[in-house]
């Protein structure tokens, strides 16, 4: 019964200011604001995470398990450069080289609980034996820090491809070595992706609209394709993103995928850095070697930004050679007051970079969050002057004094002091009526 009428006075109590709270029209709007500001920020915040989520090429270090802190670092590179693979061999050298000397090591835990291996007796053999299967050259294990990273790269340019009498002139074609499909998990067709590491460079992935253009369906996987006129076979169809964005940054093409190797020696043209022509063979076949411009790497990032800055070390290019991304927090509020506070002049780019259509797409978006984060911060700081000028009017109006508080939480703690003190001599009482009780049987 006391609960119940306790509960009853504090639903009383809350009805009655509710009603006059309302009562003033003045305070009705300021609530009713107030309210839509608070939607609206939410509202904002859920079309901002579903917006990032749509960016799948911009979250590897999130998608990266582990118990290490990640990043996720993008390196693009102006078209006055001539960057080859054996410059990308260096690139992860120096590396995994600058990451050690930073301090990132295999955390001790790790270390407790690897396997340790007495030493091993190799016999040697001949140079006929070398080639056999049995006797095989084992390939180096990768260290610890080379397990726990990832390094893509890529080049821009065009091939034609041909399947009977179906030809895609110009396709756009994205020359790719290493983890590529790991930072960029496109959704699949049919079919499946080709790895890096992969020895033979005869397989692609071509998108939707190549396939009907070629086939007339998706279901293609094993079909053989002429690349210049050298089979490849088609590994996977992956789905094309649609909307204006993804079609001004170049998605309405056709595109395709290809080992790096395949559009060096059978591609029309790279478009996205400079490249030489060399011979390859003696009866005249040529590649054209370099182009790459883009650079993805996932790698321990101890202290944030230090895997950006020691990534764009480990390039050894100058400022104006190259633009250096740090993915891992881009879409976060301090970078996306950087895009306001560059507003009106972050289109003016002093730098010849051909950008991949994938950097475009998250360009574009970063505009749209920033405009998004603007009407958040708005709503946030209405919700907080409403906050400041209703607790400045409360307190101008108070019927209280601080004096009186005190004191009222002083009276209320000695009634209680005192009803435990009833309470306690109560039962002590009942206890000792209970034992005389049971004494005089």
């Amino acid at each position: 019964m006391k609960l119940g009428s306790i509960f009853e006075n504090i639903k009383e109590y809350v009805k009655n200011s509710f009603i006059g709270w309302f009562s003033e029209k003045k305070r009705a709007v300021i609530t009713i604001v107030f309210a839509v500001m608070l939607v609206v920020f939410v509202v904002l915040g859920i079309i901002t995470n579903n917006l990032i989520s749509q960016l799948p090429d911009q979250l590897e270090a999130g998608r990266w398990s582990d118990d290490m802190r990640m990043a996720q670092v993008s390196i693009f590179i102006t078209q006055d450069q001539m960057i080859t693979e054996d410059e990308m061999k260096r690139f992860a050298f120096e590396l995994e080289k600058k990451l050690l000397d930073a301090g990132v090591t295999e955390p001790e835990d790790a270390q407790e609980t690897g396997e340790k291996k007495d030493p091993e007796i190799v016999d040697t053999i001949g140079i006929d034996d070398m080639n056999s299967e049995e006797n095989a050259i084992p390939v180096p294990e990768k260290s610890w820090l080379q397990k726990k990273m990832a390094i893509a790269y890529s080049a821009q340019g065009t091939a034609t491809l041909t399947f009977e009498n179906k030809v895609v002139d110009t396709a756009s074609v994205i020359g790719v070595a290493g983890d590529f499909f790991l930072f960029h998990p496109m959704i699949l067709a049919s079919g499946g992706y080709f790895g890096g590491d992969d020895l033979m460079k005869d397989r692609i992935v071509i998108d939707e609209d190549t396939a009907w253009q070629l086939f007339g369906s998706t279901d293609i996987i094993g079909q053989c394709v002429l690349v210049g006129d050298v089979p490849h076979y088609v590994a996977g169809v992956v789905k094309k993103d649609r909307g204006r964005i993804e079609n001004a940054a170049g998605l309405s093409n056709c595109y395709v995928y290809m080992s790096l190797e395949s559009l060096s020696r059978y591609g029309d043209s790279i478009l996205s850095g400079r490249y030489e022509s060399k011979e390859i063979a003696e009866d005249g076949t040529s590649a054209m070697t370099g182009g790459i411009n883009c650079v993805e790497v996932v790698c321990p990032n101890p202290v944030n930004g230090l895997a950006a800055k020691l990534s764009g070390e480990a390039m050894g290019l100058d400022a104006m050679s190259m633009t250096v991304i740090d993915n891992t927090d881009r879409f976060s509020p301090f970078k996306l007051f950087d895009v306001l506070r560059s507003y009106g002049t972050r289109s003016m780019w002093g730098k010849a970079i051909f950008y991949p259509y994938w950097e475009n797409i998250a360009r574009g978006y970063e505009d749209i969050l920033a405009t998004v984060f603007l009407f958040r911060v708005i709503a946030l700081l209405t919700m907080a002057v409403i906050v400041a000028v209703t607790a400045v009017n409360l307190y101008r109006h108070k019927r209280w004094t601080v004096r009186g508080v005190l004191k009222f939480l002083s009276d209320k703690k000695y009634d209680l002091e005192v009803e435990h003190k009833q309470r306690k001599l109560e039962k002590n009482a009942l206890n000792a009526d209970g034992s005389a009780g049971g004494g005089e049987e």
